[in-house]
């Protein structure tokens, strides 16, 4: 393989020796061995990993996955995705033009599986590069699949894909610094920017290159490094005239966000957990290492270490400092495998500066002791981070207080350990594998976490089938999010299926799905949604509607699915009343005309409060008040007969806080409109 350039040449004059091929041979079955075991054991993972949930991402990659596949542009539901990262797309459109949506991401997974197991093959040749023995070398590609992050795997993101490339972009990147040559040059060139199209973070790579070239050549830099220089400096040429935020297309907020106190605040916090994600039992001897490179591959190797560390960790930081309070694990965690190769090094040099080891180790302890990880792991905090989330499952056999003071013992013997290993001279090995089992341990409790949670969205937001809507075969759909609704319902919807083409927006308070295009809908006045032209998928989670020219065909959850004849025509719409009956503390009741330009009948519904209710609530409807007691019925009923559209405001006293943080007042039942006889049936309007 093209990574081969990476490896230790054998010299020419010399004939490799029997026993030098057998271990080369059995390195190979070996790493072979580490690849094979890890992508069956994320494969067999992913099959607990039943939907996606971690949007809007997943919904996007795939979208454009279907676009690509069916041999277009990347589209977000038909309209032009300007979307610099396009390589997880590209990857996936094959399985999406060939297999139904269920396949196709089942398919991803393995495909995933496969990309990420390979990031053992970088790790072991970044090893062999050092000149660290071939065992060492194949504990650190078990460590590098051991991560929790691998979790990545099961989901249809582009991390899987950028994790092999990033590592792959090191060695070879580590290569071409040590022995500056046009075909590692360019090769480093290709990883990076693979890695570029997967994942626009890692535009930095070429940056933190030449930062490290500047570190091992200094002067001799620009001659060295002529043709990496030369080839990058044409898009960096071409960014500057077109403009950073037209290249950044989706991301082009991050030329807006703010650099502060924050960012060094985040950055700090970073560092810790990434010592605790990282095993930190080897990181002590990993930072002497780094800190003290004897040779050239070795400051090679730290230079572009600690410049892919600052790199990345600015950019995590600069998205936590910016509203995102959370450790953002996915930018980081493709340096967590650079940390047993640190160790190694350090190890291989008989682990000097044991008083250095030392004093990093006591620091580390002191900090263990005085900033607990409850703080991080409790709320939003564990988001992004697959070794949060893995010490999270710790929580149901213990509080959240006996769970963090266990992490900091444990934490804590790791780096007593440590320090024993440095002061013993040996015990590399022993250390290495501690470190790979925490994170085992780790990355066990992140799928458990995550299977559970994936198939809970299953069970709450996820019809059976999962493309209920393809299977009615009614063409193209619209869906129709309205106030108060799920996002992540409408995304599950919009994933699973996709027949559905078009989204819009009921209400000034609905919120889209995504960035992309999902114009706010408009009604004429009497009823017709504009724009909307074959079946309309309606978003019942916080509204209530019928139509006058639509027939309901199917019903799922939340949702339901209706086929008009013509322009869709609203009949009635209560936004504020849920999917189970209670009603929020305010929202509207709206009835259109019929054919004939009036509103003429009776409108009917009840309103109740449960009988364990201590008090009543006050519903204003209109200008009329209604006191609702526990356990009575009252039934509310209006005769209409009025030009034009008809809109009732209700408002109720008080409320109270449901458990899944919804306020509401009281029940209601569905409300009904029937029409006075002789009204004239909705006309058919043309879209």
């Amino acid at each position: 393989m093209a990574l081969d350039a990476a490896l230790p040449a054998v010299p020419r004059s010399s004939k490799p020796r029997p026993a030098a091929l057998l271990r080369g041979l059995t390195a190979r079955v070996g790493l072979t061995a580490v690849v094979l075991a890890s992508f069956a054991v994320r494969v067999v993972a992913s099959a607990a990993h039943p939907v996606p949930r971690l949007f809007p991402d997943e919904y996007l990659y795939t979208e454009m996955a279907r676009s690509l596949g069916g041999g277009h542009l990347p589209a977000i539901r038909g309209a032009s995705a300007h979307f610099p990262a396009l390589l997880a797309p590209l990857l996936a459109a094959p399985l999406q033009a060939l297999a139904s949506p269920e396949t196709a991401y089942r398919l991803t997974q393995a495909e995933n599986a496969l990309l990420m197991s390979l990031a053992a093959v970088p790790v072991y040749l970044i090893a062999r590069r050092l000149s660290l023995p071939s065992r060492h070398a194949l504990l650190c590609a078990v460590f590098a699949v051991a991560i929790p992050d691998l979790v990545f795997s099961a989901y249809t993101v582009a991390d899987p894909a950028a994790y092999p490339l990033v590592l792959a972009a090191f060695v070879t990147g580590l290569a071409a610094l040590e022995r500056p040559r046009k075909r590692t040059q360019l090769l480093f060139l290709a990883f990076a920017g693979l890695a570029t199209l997967d994942r626009v973070q890692y535009v930095v790579v070429p940056v933190v290159f030449f930062a490290a070239a500047a570190v091992v050549d200094r002067r001799r830099m620009l001659a060295s490094q002529r043709l990496p220089l030369l080839i990058c400096a044409v898009p960096a040429v071409g960014v500057l005239v077109i403009g950073a935020s037209r290249v950044l297309g989706y991301y082009s907020n991050v030329t807006n966000l703010h650099v502060g106190g924050g960012v060094l605040r985040w950055a700090a916090g970073g560092l810790f957990l990434l010592a605790y994600a990282s095993g930190i039992v080897l990181v002590p001897g990993a930072l002497v290492a780094l800190a003290r490179p004897r040779n050239r591959a070795e400051l090679a190797f730290s230079a572009l270490t600690v410049g892919m560390t600052l790199a990345f960790l600015f950019e995590a930081s600069l998205y936590a400092a910016n509203g995102s309070a959370r450790f953002h694990e996915r930018y980081l965690f493709t340096l967590l495998p650079l940390v047993p190769l640190a160790f190694g090094v350090y190890a291989k040099h008989g682990f000097p500066a044991r008083r250095a080891v030392l004093a990093i180790a006591a620091c580390l302890i002191v900090l263990v002791a005085r900033i607990p990880l409850s703080g991080y792991i409790e709320g939003l905090g564990r988001d992004d981070s697959p070794f949060l989330n893995g010490l999270y499952r710790l929580q149901p056999a213990l509080s959240t207080a006996a769970a963090s003071l266990l992490v900091a013992a444990v934490a804590t013997l790791l780096l007593l350990f440590a320090i024993a290993v440095s002061r013993r001279g040996g015990g590399a090995a022993a250390a290495l594998l501690v470190a790979t089992g925490v994170l085992a341990l780790s990355s066990a409790g992140a799928v458990s976490l995550d299977a559970n949670e994936a198939q809970a969205v299953e069970r709450q937001l996820v019809p059976t089938p999962s493309s209920w809507v393809d299977d009615a075969h009614v063409g193209p759909v619209t869906l129709v999010q309205t106030e108060g609704a799920q996002q992540a319902a409408a995304l599950e919807q919009l994933y699973w299926n996709r027949s559905i083409t078009n989204e819009l927006l009921l209400g000034k308070e609905a919120l889209p799905t995504d960035a992309y295009v999902a114009p706010r809908l408009h009604t004429t006045a009497d009823g017709h949604i504009v724009g909307v032209d074959g079946a309309v998928l309606f978003q019942s989670w916080g509204a209530t509607a019928t139509f006058q020219n639509a027939q309901e065909i199917e019903h799922a959850k939340t949702w339901a699915l209706w086929v008009p004849q013509g322009a869709p025509q609203l009949s009635l719409l209560e936004n504020g009343r849920y999917f189970d009956g209670w009603l929020a503390s305010k929202g509207t009741l709206a009835v259109w005309p019929d054919a004939t330009g009036r509103v003429r009948g009776t409108l009917r519904f009840a309103l109740t409060l449960p009988r364990h209710r201590r008090t009543g609530v006050t519903v204003q409807f209109g200008r009329h008040h209604y006191r609702i007691r526990p356990g009575r019925v009252t039934a509310i009923e209006y005769t209409i007969d009025k030009a034009g559209p008809l809109t009732l405001r209700f408002k109720a006293s008080s409320g109270h806080w449901l458990q899944d943080f919804r306020h509401v007042s009281v029940q209601s039942t569905a409300p009904t409109f029937t029409r006075a006889p002789g009204a004239q049936p909705a006309a058919t309007a043309p879209v």
